[in-house]
């Protein structure tokens, strides 16, 4: 399956990079973009080859040396690691490969400067005062799964913060699986990760996980790369009450960001289901999100429960998606593009939602909300767009000074279908275009706009009538003109723009 998404990657990235070049030496005949409007990383696409083109963990697992579990103590065949008190030690580096199963113990890697691989063949930990695999030092750590093995790591409800290892002033460790340092977690085996203190997986740098099958049951947050989270190739299930996977470093503006390529995610999370502090970036993966409980749930006003979530830019390519969400579906504090993919969306406010600019190119989306696509500038230049919405179906509303709020449509087929009462299929505080395409709403008011209107190309049906011009429903700026102060019904989560939730009871951030 991930060789057959890895071939079509290729071929979007062909194809892309075709578009682009055509694009960028044609004059075309749609309204140009502003430089703020325009304004993104750049990540996208560029990040996501480069990712897949980086080569994979390959240790070698026959030379190195093997650390065998046996109930309340290990034995150490080779150099470089020490068993005391139910506690192995790593203290140089090199290929250790871990087997058997440690009742009431943990591993602790404490070799400065150095690179330490832990190969896991069918390893069980369970700790009961702290976390069971902890990267104290090393320049560089790395978790191999081997081939065929299931692996399991378990901490307990309490940690104590008694030795030199740890510090409970800067919560280290909090996750049962802890990393101060780089963290690879690869190979195609299996890893279980039972977190009912806090946190499952924590790198306070980089965590990349290639090829692996994690399952990750937290107490409070999945999966966290401080610096970056990297994901290629992988299977990965989270049950967490807080944030299904995330990276939270907002001190470097080039770090804080999560890459996805060619991987099955399945995230069930009470916050937010993915949460970068920078850029997101998902190609060609199956991704199922429930967040919050899900579109029918009501949280507290402070709970962040958002499906997919970046402060600066979104970019999805590929793959499907599948997203069930108390907040806003996909979420970005600037840009989001979506390329391709198949979106099955239901959320209790917006299905998609940027302050700055949300461009659609291509994909099957069918968005079942209270907002269907909200922005300042919404352009749709193709794929296959239903929204049924209980508020308006499309809305450019003015989030950023600078630019003037419109929705462009260029191409693809659009379908609103609006709930009764104060609503619109279309709502702008600026301008309509609508240059080609196929455009159908339903509801009481198709259309509302305080700048102009046009139709330059394409089709339009306003409540099954085909129109050539689009009547403003509300000339004059009456009844609210398109501004963003709609609430979700009763029952649905309206979540105030980066806020989190309360940390569940003994957990922590």
């Amino acid at each position: 399956m991930k060789n057959s998404k890895l071939k079509k990657l290729t071929a979007l990235t062909v194809t892309l990079l075709i578009i682009v070049s055509v694009f960028c030496s044609c004059s075309l005949k749609k309204t140009d973009l502003s430089a703020a409007e325009s304004d993104s990383t750049g990540t996208g696409n560029e990040a996501v080859v480069s990712l897949l083109n980086d080569s994979q963990v390959t240790p070698d697992t026959q030379s190195g040396n093997t650390i065998i579990l046996e109930g309340e103590t290990a034995t150490v065949n080779g150099n470089g690691a020490e068993v005391k008190d139910g506690t192995v030690t790593i203290t140089a580096g090199g290929t250790y490969t871990v087997s058997g199963t440690l009742k009431d113990g943990r591993i602790i890697v404490d070799a400065d400067g150095e690179e330490v691989i832990i190969v896991f063949s069918n390893a069980s930990i369970s700790c009961s005062y702290s976390s069971p695999l902890y990267i104290y030092k090393a320049s560089k750590a790395t978790v191999y799964l081997a081939e065929g093995t299931k692996n399991t790591l378990t901490d307990s409800a309490s940690y104590s913060y008694g030795d030199s290892f740890s510090s409970q002033t800067d919560e280290e460790p909090n996750s049962a699986l802890y990393s101060k340092t780089d963290l690879v977690i690869a190979g195609s085996g299996e890893l279980t990760v039972n977190a009912n203190f806090n946190n499952g997986i924590t790198s306070k740098d980089t965590l990349r996980i290639e090829n692996a099958t994690l399952t990750v049951n937290a107490k409070n947050h999945g999966i966290n790369g401080k610096d970056n989270l990297e994901v290629r190739n992988a299977n990965i299930t989270v049950t967490c009450s807080g944030d299904a996977l995330r990276s939270t470093n907002d001190t470097d503006s080039s770090l804080g960001y999560i890459i996805i390529a060619n991987s099955d995610l399945t995230l069930n999370s009470g916050e937010d289901g993915i949460q970068a502090q920078t850029y997101l970036t998902i190609s060609n993966s199956d991704v199922t999100v429930t967040s919050g409980g899900g579109s029918g749930t009501s949280l507290n006003s402070e709970v962040s429960a958002k499906g997919l979530k970046a402060e600066t830019d979104i970019t999805l390519e590929g793959g499907s998606f599948k997203l069930d969400c108390c907040d806003d579906a996909v979420h970005a504090g600037q840009n989001i593009t979506i390329q391709s993919g198949e979106f099955t969306v239901s959320t209790g406010d917006d299905a998609i939602h940027a302050d700055n600019t949300v461009t659609i190119n291509g994909g099957d989306m069918t968005l079942e909300c209270h907002e269907g696509i909200e922005a300042t500038v919404i352009v749709i230049n193709g794929g296959k767009t239903v929204i049924n919405a209980s508020d308006d179906g499309i809305n450019a509303a003015q989030k950023v000074s600078g630019i003037t709020p419109r929705v462009e449509i260029n191409s693809g087929e659009i379908t609103i279908t609006m709930g009764q009462g104060d609503t619109d299929g279309i709502d702008s505080n600026g301008d309509i275009i609508i240059n080609g395409g196929t455009l159908s709403v339903t509801g009481q008011f198709p259309f509302d706009y305080d700048g102009t209107a046009s139709v330059n190309g394409g089709t339009v049906y306003a409540n099954g009538e085909k129109v050539t011009e689009l009547q403003n429903q509300f000339a004059g700026g009456m009844s609210g003109g398109g501004q963003m102060q709609g609430e979700p019904p009763a029952g649905r989560g309206q979540m105030p723009d980066g806020q989190k939730g309360a940390v569940p009871p003994g957990g922590k951030r």
